[in-house]
């Protein structure tokens, strides 16, 4: 297979995440373990987490939601804080990496599992770190696809394939790169050649895996 596109994940592959923070932070303003069925399962039924990331939910449904969990009043602020706390940073050399396969011909998209919160945070921790603008960032790919402004999401099959239909390329041309295996197999499903990256681990041994660099 000659590639020609790779389509990134954008969680723990190119910014890194420690999702034990945030479990920690929130966990700390419900007074309970996030992991414990009185706060999870109101949660799960209503599917909260994942029309959060389609934005079928809105930012201000969801922090109702959890702040109606909590023992004690809590500021969205604070929700916000605690949501966001698994955020950790973009090191440079991956947007270095990514101009360099720019550079030799490659096609490049990003396709993320995100929300408003995220996002928006996402923004600006880039801005302070490496006074990058957020246009600065999505203009890094051909086109970015953000769940919840797209209204779709991983792992599902057909995600990937309006994703392939939207920028006319051809599934058995492009690889997709993603830490999560339900994404890895929701890709394959879709045709997709489709690498597993370590979380948070090495792009550049990825990419040099793939004969990308």
């Amino acid at each position: 297979m000659q590639i020609k596109n790779i389509i990134f994940d954008l969680g723990a592959v190119l910014f890194n995440l420690d999702f034990g923070r945030m479990q920690a932070a929130l966990g700390a303003l419900a007074g309970q373990s996030l992991s414990s069925t009185p706060f999870y399962a109101p949660l799960m039924e209503e599917r909260l987490f994942e029309r959060f990331e389609t934005g079928e939910a809105t930012e201000a449904e969801f922090i109702s939601k959890l702040q109606a969990i909590c023992p004690y009043p809590i500021a969205a602020e604070q929700i916000c804080v605690a949501w966001s706390a698994m955020l950790l940073d973009l090191p440079a050399e991956r947007l270095a990496l990514l101009e360099k396969i720019k550079a030799k011909g490659y096609r490049i998209f990003l396709l993320s599992n995100i929300n408003v919160v995220h996002l928006r945070d996402f923004y600006t921790c880039i801005e302070k770190s490496l006074n990058i603008k957020a246009a600065e960032f999505d203009g890094l790919f051909e086109q970015v696809f953000y769940s919840h402004l797209i209204g779709k999401r991983k792992p599902n099959v057909e995600t990937y394939q309006w994703v392939l239909e939207t920028v006319n390329i051809l599934a058995e041309e492009t690889v997709f790169i993603d830490d999560n295996d339900h994404n890895i197999k929701g890709a394959q499903a879709a045709g997709l050649a489709a690498f597993k990256h370590p979380a948070n681990g090495d792009l550049q041994k990825t990419l040099e895996i793939l004969t990308i660099l």
